[in-house]
């Protein structure tokens, strides 16, 4: 909903602003000046979008240093067991955030589409929506590959607690057979 409200807000400047250049233009002023008030807005947001792309690239810096902090513990014994993502929050979060930034990229796509269906093209605006897209999908890949790694580190962890319970309750077996056969013996 929220989406869609942005959307129709940033539709209706941009028709005001070409509104703004078409009487600029009648009034006498030249194109490069009359333009500029849509200029001004796909800097703008080509700025934007150059800050997303800052923000999601340390998102990317996160979740490298997560993998790695996953890998050292399936490194060790002793921790493997001890970080196991059960009720899959974790998985859950990252998609989450998978699935926001691919809704941010499609919005993206649909202000950068606006700035075209009102005769406007950006060079800085069609290349900040590219780093973006392309921003987007790697941290999306990056996130993807972090969620392997956490299902491939739980799937071992998971049988090695289930190694370490048979162990146990064989240990308990032999035990009380031990029990009985002494008390049988005597």
């Amino acid at each position: 909903m929220r989406n869609q409200s942005l959307g129709s807000n940033i539709g209706a400047i941009l028709r005001r602003c070409k509104k703004m250049e078409t009487n600029l233009r009648r009034a006498g002023m030249p194109a490069f000046l009359a333009c500029l008030p849509l200029a001004l807005l796909a800097c703008q947001y080509a700025l934007i979008l150059r800050q997303k792309n800052i923000n999601i690239s340390r998102i990317i810096g996160r979740i490298q240093r997560w993998k790695s902090t996953v890998s050292e513990l399936s490194a060790h014994d002793c921790a493997r067991t001890e970080f196991i993502d059960l009720d899959r929050k974790m998985r859950a979060d990252i998609e989450g955030a998978c699935d926001s930034m691919r809704t941010l990229c499609d919005l993206c796509a649909e202000i950068c589409d606006m700035f075209s269906a009102v005769g406007y093209e950006s060079p800085m605006l069609k290349r900040g929506r590219d780093r973006f897209d392309a921003t987007v999908e790697d941290a999306c890949s990056v996130s993807q590959s972090l969620i392997d790694l956490v299902d491939t580190h739980d799937r071992r962890a998971l049988a090695i607690r289930q190694q370490q319970h048979a162990i146990e309750l064989a240990g308990e077996a032999s035990a009380a057979a031990h029990a009985v056969r002494t008390a049988a013996e005597a």
